[in-house]
């Protein structure tokens, strides 16, 4: 019985990134696509409650395609519960996305990685996968597309080796970036997630009637912690592989929390008296 894989992105389901991802994995899997009709990047983990969602169904390249007009999280949420209602997928694989999702801040940020968040809260294991690009806006498609080429069968094995082995223990998820250009120099570190890779900015403007309006954009940063996923990407030109644990809790500040929590609750309760 063939390994069905769920691939979803934020880029939208025409970007050359999960296309050419789908052509990879479509070797060795049952691939079925469902992602978002157009681009939805930046969109985190948001879910629409407050519209109805619609769903178009094609074949491309011999691969289901299910594009829908929602979020990347959507587009797990169809997937799980609809498309795979009567046996989940093996593995949800998002990406590629063009541009890199490094650091908390852009992994909170993006949709690509939320759509691999969504489905590891769900108990499936789950890859994100992202390509730097040095500067999208001046590439051409054509390079945009060349781009991806290796970066798609280094995704593959990446796919094929943990759907083999499992994901060691702790692990829900895996956050994989891939520098601007690939060589027999680039390495495979495993990393942890740098804090911001950001320097972000508010630029204030003008609409032609005078009233100001404001614009969320930032610089990259160019120095980073060793050992961090941004190090390794931006300023060494590796692999980065984050192994992520969806448990947030802090076994060492619930410790200290307990004290503090003793000496609140004597004051609240002094309070309501």
């Amino acid at each position: 019985m063939s390994v069905k894989l769920l691939v979803t992105n934020d880029d939208g389901y025409r970007s050359y990134g999960i296309r050419s991802l789908v052509g990879s994995l479509a070797k060795s899997y049952e691939v079925v696509v469902v992602a978002p009709d157009g681009p939805r990047s930046a969109s985190g983990l948001a879910l629409t409650f407050y519209r109805p969602l619609r769903v178009r169904e094609f074949v491309f390249d011999g691969v289901p395609y299910y594009a829908v007009n929602g979020t990347p999280g959507d587009c797990v949420s169809i997937g799980l519960f609809h498309v795979f209602r009567d046996s989940p997928p093996k593995m949800v694989v998002s990406g590629i996305n063009i541009g890199e999702n490094i650091s908390m801040l852009e992994f909170f940020m993006s949709g690509t990685v939320a759509a691999a968040i969504y489905a590891a809260l769900h108990d499936i294991p789950s890859i994100a996968f992202s390509k730097r690009f040095e500067s999208v806006d001046v590439l051409s498609p054509d390079s945009i597309e060349d781009g991806f080429g290796l970066a798609s069968e280094v995704a593959k094995l990446v796919v094929d080796t943990f759907y083999r082995d499992g994901f060691p223990e702790g692990i829900d998820l895996i956050s994989v970036n891939f520098p601007a250009k690939i060589s027999s120099d680039t390495e495979m570190v495993v990393t942890k997630l740098a804090k911001r890779s950001i320097n972000s900015k508010i630029y204030i403007r003008k609409d032609p009637r005078g009233r100001p309006y404001y614009w969320i954009w930032g610089d990259k940063r160019r120095r980073f912690r060793r050992g961090t996923d941004a190090h390794e990407v931006i300023v060494k030109g590796n692999i980065s592989i984050t192994p992520i644990s969806l448990n947030f809790w802090s076994e060492a500040g619930y410790k200290s929390l307990v004290n503090i929590v003793k000496y609140l609750n004597e004051e609240f309760h002094t309070l309501i008296r």
